[in-house]
């Protein structure tokens, strides 16, 4: 009975401690955020992503009370921001505004990427979506896309187009236009979409897609030549320029941002960033401030973003094996 009494003892404390860690479990997390959120964003300044980083970084400031600041990672096709923000404290504080370069179309071409997207970075919130209109140099003389294509199949090679990068959606909408139209141009990546831009415009580059936003005052001011838009129909801002739909069926393309945190994040600050975010971008001074930028706002809660990066994900995955695409 002696032996008794220590066993009960040593039970009761670890009654005790259970009773302990379970109260703990249930309290709820550490105010966030209780330091400065560094949100990164895979591409150069200026670009659509940029955009929306910097209209959120200015309004969750203002709501948190913390500063938030942008940090732009344009190298390496967002490879280097999605494998920093994969080694990131999960704590909310790193943060990532993420599209579907590096979260789902370069996991389908490259077997040794740093970081795994699926396993390392958790979908927060949906930002917003962009058409792509196809642009020229005027000295090309296109006026078409009937034209470019027309001058690309009799002089294979001839032309040359940048993108944002090898992998990026920018190399993929050209990539699928030259597999469904049947020609040939040369790919000249940059790091980042704004950078093959102003190539183009000094007539470096003959031909790209890139976001609406960044080419619309070059396109009004008569510096490029709108050939095509990507969306399922006309783009509002380019009304008058067809989509590539129109003349090959079933074309879409285009590209989609969101916010990406470490796996791993506490659900309780994930859920704050999701709600304060999704809330900023559908007021309908954002969607219209965006709108204006070639920046369809959306705001889909996580669960919805998921769902969404999933399909993105094999979507892409059947694109690559479909048109053979390889990086370069």
């Amino acid at each position: 009975m002696q032996a008794a009494a220590p066993l009960k003892s040593m039970f009761m404390a670890w009654l005790a401690a259970c009773a302990s860690c379970a109260a703990l479990a249930q309290q709820p997390p550490a105010a966030f955020p209780s330091k400065t959120v560094r949100v990164t964003v895979h591409n150069s300044p200026g670009s659509a992503p940029d955009v929306l980083a910097r209209y959120l970084s200015q309004r969750l400031s203002e709501q948190w009370k913390r500063a938030v600041v942008v940090d732009n990672r344009g190298a390496a096709g967002g490879i280097v921001a999605a494998d920093a923000l994969a080694k990131a404290p999960a704590d909310g504080h790193s943060l990532l505004v993420g599209g579907d370069g590096p979260i789902t179309i370069l996991p389908n071409l490259q077997s040794n990427l740093p970081y795994n997207a699926q396993r390392d970075l958790v979908p927060v919130v949906s930002l917003g979506h962009v058409d792509f209109v196809l642009v020229a140099h005027p000295k090309t003389g296109f006026r078409s896309l009937k034209d470019f294509v027309q001058a690309a199949k009799a002089q294979p090679g001839r032309y040359s187009y940048a993108s944002a990068g090898n992998g990026s959606a920018l190399q993929f909408s050209m990539e699928m236009l030259k597999q469904q139209a049947g020609f040939f141009a040369t790919h000249i990546p940059y790091r980042g979409g704004p950078m093959g831009l102003q190539d183009v415009i000094a007539g470096q580059v003959e031909v790209m897609f890139i976001a609406l936003g960044p080419a619309l005052p070059h396109i009004r001011s008569g510096r490029l030549t709108p050939l095509g838009t990507t969306g399922d129909k006309r783009n509002a801002l380019l009304p008058d320029v067809p989509t590539i739909a129109e003349t090959y069926a079933g074309y879409r393309s285009g590209t989609w941002f969101g916010l990406f945190a470490p796996a791993h994040t506490p659900q309780p600050v994930l859920d704050t960033i999701a709600a304060d975010v999704g809330r900023i971008v559908q007021t309908p001074a954002a969607r219209a401030e965006l709108a204006a930028q070639g920046i369809d706002a959306t705001g889909y809660p996580q669960q919805q973003f998921q769902h969404q990066v999933t399909a993105e994900f094999v979507r892409y995955g059947q694109i690559v094996k479909t048109a053979g695409i390889k990086i370069e």
